[in-house]
């Protein structure tokens, strides 16, 4: 039995299922199996880092305070947490991806306490628009943040 689960760690992408995204997207020569039912719910590229996106005139970037860093993203991390809490189900955790690789940047992970809320979700955060963008969301494979916190970047 040990050699059939060694076959389908090899067929599928061990990333995507820890982290719910993949820098090789579709380009990854491993299997992306997207769940059918989760608690987890990905919002893809929902949170935007004002130090990372915010350029003067000449194209340097322009330097926020650290309060102000808090401040933007307490703000916007109480916004999502109250909105998902009140129209679809009791939140267990979320985390805010704020790691600069494409796949994950701004990527934001909501966990429910149970399934169907993460589906109700799904399907109407889909129809819906964030800060003048539509909003993208997917069930997601993680289930465990500790082991999808994103190494490289922590270092």
């Amino acid at each position: 039995m040990p050699w059939l689960l060694r076959r389908v760690n090899k067929l599928n992408c061990t990333f995507y299922f820890k982290t719910g995204a993949c820098r090789h997207g579709d380009r990854c020569s491993r299997l992306h199996n997207k769940p059918t039912f989760s608690q987890t719910i990905a919002l893809l590229n929902i949170y935007h880092n004002p130090q990372n996106s915010a350029q003067s005139a000449d194209g340097s970037h322009c330097a926020m305070s650290d309060w102000e860093m808090q401040e933007h993203y307490d703000e916007f991390f109480e916004e999502v947490f109250t909105e998902m809490e009140e129209k679809y189900g009791q939140v267990e955790e979320m985390n805010v991806c704020d790691n600069l690789g494409d796949h994950l940047v701004g990527n934001v992970y909501v966990k429910f306490r149970h399934e169907q809320d993460a589906e109700k979700a799904v399907m109407d955060l889909n129809n819906r628009w964030f800060n003048g963008q539509p909003i993208h969301s997917e069930l997601s494979p993680v289930t465990d943040f500790s082991e999808a916190c994103c190494h490289q970047y922590e270092r």
